[in-house]
């Protein structure tokens, strides 16, 4: 798939923009199978990388996995909304998503997503030291996998109020966003 095709449509730059989404879920050497997510819980932003494990196109949505022990949680609480961050380096794509997060826990999507999951990447939710937590030494950290379907495991979703796509080029920089208000038609925008 080449990404960078058509850059004076914004209707086949959207089309693209999901098409990223699906090869990051689906491959996981792809530049959009991780991404930056930012909390913003109090006058500090917080940045990290996670996985991108779905996106719900219908929805507007992106989809990742957490612990929920980890601070990210108790950050969407205090302020749900979010920004992540994409790029494709080879391609010189930059995707930016800012939305709504949403704390999906122990309910029956999360069973539906744990079940999908291989041992080893459920073993990750059973860590018998919280994440973020001081530590004498790295040894002490261990998995212990359960057969059930761990507390700690968390789908977000974050539901999609604006897309800001950006391509990179010597030639000129080409910049369009997305906003869900407006049905995300395609606005150019001076990058």
């Amino acid at each position: 798939m080449n990404t960078t095709e058509n850059h004076n449509n914004t209707n086949e730059i959207y089309e693209n923009i999901w098409k990223c989404l699906d090869k990051g879920v689906n491959d996981r050497f792809s530049d959009y199978h991780t991404f930056s997510l930012a909390t913003a819980p109090k006058n500090i932003v917080e940045v990290r990388t996670v996985v991108l494990r779905g996106y719900d196109r219908k929805n507007q949505s992106i989809i990742f996995h957490t612990n929920n022990l980890t601070s990210k949680i108790s950050e969407i609480k205090n302020n749900p909304n979010v920004g992540a961050l994409f790029y494709d380096k080879k391609e010189k794509i930059q995707i930016r998503c800012n939305g709504d997060a949403v704390i999906n826990n122990m309910d029956e999507y999360c069973k539906e997503r744990w079940n999908k999951m291989s041992a080893q990447s459920q073993e990750c939710y059973y860590q018998n030291i919280s994440p973020g937590e001081n530590i004498e030494y790295p040894e002490i950290v261990k998995n212990k996998l359960e057969n059930k379907l761990s507390e700690n495991f968390t789908v977000i979703t974050i539901n999609i109020n604006k897309i800001d796509w950006l391509y990179l080029s010597s030639k000129g920089h080409t910049r369009v966003k997305f906003l869900k208000n407006n049905g995300f038609t395609g606005q150019w925008i001076a990058p």
